[in-house]
């Protein structure tokens, strides 16, 4: 069965050009949209429409190890990535009885609050909440949770000002 998804998606990836080319030929529109990955929920609260202002095509979600909630008019920079996903060590792994480096299919849920601005390159990484109105500075890996109206920026991400 894994070998025949496997086959399927390199033939349907390989028609993707020939679908795009032809599309072009006859004025039609084809958009992408973000990446996401895994098997959990990514939730937003802005409507539909609204999604390609806001979030673009390069962005990342991994819903893997849990679920994503994202409120409305939280905006996204080029190249983010929101990760729920993390490998287990030889504790964690040991403790559950499972392979090492397993990555858990829950329980590292995010939540990034209403009106924040994700800066391009950013990296967020769960478990973490992310206040209200907050913003996420360029290329900050964030791995703690970050309260509402503040400013955080490095990497690790730290409180830079309160807005």
């Amino acid at each position: 069965m894994k070998l025949l998804k496997a086959v399927t998606k390199s033939f349907l990836n390989s028609l993707r050009p020939l679908v795009e080319q032809a599309a072009r030929f006859y004025g039609i529109e084809v958009r992408r949209s973000f990446v996401v990955y895994g098997q959990n929920n990514l939730v937003f609260e802005e409507e539909q429409s609204c999604l390609e202002r806001f979030v673009p095509k390069s962005t990342y979600f991994n819903v893997r190890s849990g679920n994503i909630h994202v409120g409305k008019n939280t905006m996204f920079g080029e190249n983010v990535m929101v990760i729920t996903g993390k490998h287990m060590d030889v504790a964690e792994s040991g403790e559950k009885g499972l392979p090492l480096y397993s990555v858990p299919t829950e329980g590292r849920d995010i939540s990034i609050g209403e009106s924040c601005f994700i800066g391009s390159g950013a990296i967020i990484l769960g478990k973490v909440n992310i206040g209200d109105f907050s913003v996420i500075g360029a290329g900050a890996v964030v791995t703690k949770d970050v309260p509402e109206r503040v400013f955080v920026a490095g990497t690790p991400a730290k409180i830079i000002k309160k807005l």
